[in-house]
């Protein structure tokens, strides 16, 4: 039987290409950049309402950060767009799939992840050779797909930044309303004359209810409980999602080669994206890292569990093993942490309002996010009984990350995938 957490995401995957598909139907009448600002418009106005960030708090320093944000996913969104106006939504979702392949690679250069961008490759390859029901596909429709893979790929290093300096979601629904306004001159510029049609109108807040909020929801919901390579690896299947709703909302038949094709992109997402941690346990050399007990409690935390042997070293490297008496408090709700914590032995309870939901054993842990976004606790932490801790200090976190991108760039890409806007 399928987990909540998995059916969540397998839905949230289903409800994007279906909102995607929907939004395609208004091309005739809208255009595709008067459709993807419509529906870019109703999905900031939808963030916002749910986020309510306040406007007038944000520095110079993060406006900064979120612009060069919400341009790359202004680009990304309005490439998609006008490749989906020429090519079918299986294909281009394909295509997509390059950019946090090649995010993912650039990152490790390990040469599995180069092998499956290289098999990735090949799948594209042939995705612009096939004769699909309506011909090879065009020169255009493969142009704006893969400036989509490109922007998707600078969308996950804008937010790099962007994840550093702003906290929660606020900058998300401040990138969003910025996205919209890039996008309503060309919206406005290229827009058919029948965008103001009820039917149209009504297609288009659809598409922005199942490609946003429905989908935002449900992968929220499923994060709570589900490692990022797992959430990468049902990722790796959204091409194939794709197909189908190319096919019932659009009647977008695909060929057997361009079927193919799209094969080995799922194929090279799953091997980059997906679980790794088999890559660990192959070499003497790899083996002998995973026998450091920091080591191995860091490659359980599903923040850490994309990366290699080599770079889970690194970070135990950094990180302080801590002897802690019972009743120390560890963490208290609503103050400002700087520490991430795995049990290695003992016990810690987790109480929310005076109210204890949890209690954490060996090989648990506490403050994943708040080490890459900081942010207020959200639990007050109390060690129960005398327990042994390995803790990583955001001070000390950071200063590694400088020292070596590559690990950064891998966390960040999982986050950003967790996390993406479509």
């Amino acid at each position: 039987m399928i987990s909540r957490p998995i059916l969540f995401v397998l839905l949230s995957s289903t409800s994007i290409q279906f909102g995607t598909a929907v939004a395609t139907t208004a091309f005739a009448e809208a255009g595709p950049l008067g459709a993807v600002w419509i529906r870019g418009v109703i999905g900031a106005l939808l963030m916002t309402a749910w986020a309510r960030p306040n406007l007038r708090t944000f520095t110079r320093t993060q406006l900064m950060a979120i612009l060069p944000y919400a341009a790359a996913l202004a680009a990304m969104v309005a490439c998609i767009y006008l490749a989906l106006d020429a090519a079918p939504l299986g294909v281009v979702s394909a295509i997509l799939m390059l950019g946090p392949l090649t995010v993912s690679a650039l990152g490790s250069r390990g040469p599995v992840d180069l092998a499956c961008v290289g098999l990735a490759a090949s799948g594209v390859l042939v995705l612009s050779l096939a004769q699909g029901t309506g011909g090879p596909m065009s020169a255009s429709g493969l142009g704006f797909a893969l400036g989509g893979a490109a922007a998707f790929g600078a969308y996950i290093h804008t937010g790099k930044r962007a994840g550093r300096v702003v906290e929660g979601f606020g900058g998300l629904a401040l990138a969003l309303l910025i996205s919209a306004a890039l996008l309503t001159p060309l919206g406005i510029a290229y827009r058919h004359s029948g965008i103001a049609q009820p039917s149209v109108l009504l297609a288009l807040s659809a598409a922005g209810l199942l490609a946003t909020v429905i989908p935002f929801a449900l992968e929220l919901t499923a994060l709570r409980s589900l490692s990022a390579p797992t959430f990468g690896l049902l990722l790796s299947f959204e091409p194939a999602i794709a197909a189908v709703a190319g096919f019932f909302v659009r009647g977008q038949r695909l060929e057997p080669l361009q079927l193919v094709g799209i094969a080995l992109v799922i194929v090279a997402s799953a091997g980059s994206l997906g679980p790794r941690g088999w890559t660990r346990r192959i070499g003497a050399y790899n083996r002998a890292l995973m026998s450091n007990p920091t080591v191995a409690a860091l490659a359980q935390v599903p923040l850490f569990s994309g990366l290699s042997a080599r770079d889970l070293s690194a970070i135990a490297a950094v990180a302080e093993e801590r002897e802690v008496a019972a009743g120390t408090v560890l963490t208290e709700q609503g103050g400002v942490g700087d520490e991430f914590f795995i049990v290695a032995d003992g016990e810690v309870a987790i109480e929310i309002s005076g109210r204890e939901i949890r209690r954490l054993g060996p090989g648990d842990f506490l403050g994943e996010i708040a080490l890459v976004f900081g942010g207020k606790r959200t639990a007050r932490a109390t060690v129960e009984k005398p327990s042994r801790l390995y803790v990583l200090g955001e001070a000390a976190f950071t200063a590694l990350l400088r020292r070596q991108p590559k690990i950064e760039d891998k966390i960040l890409t999982s986050v950003s995938e967790r996390m993406r806007f479509r």
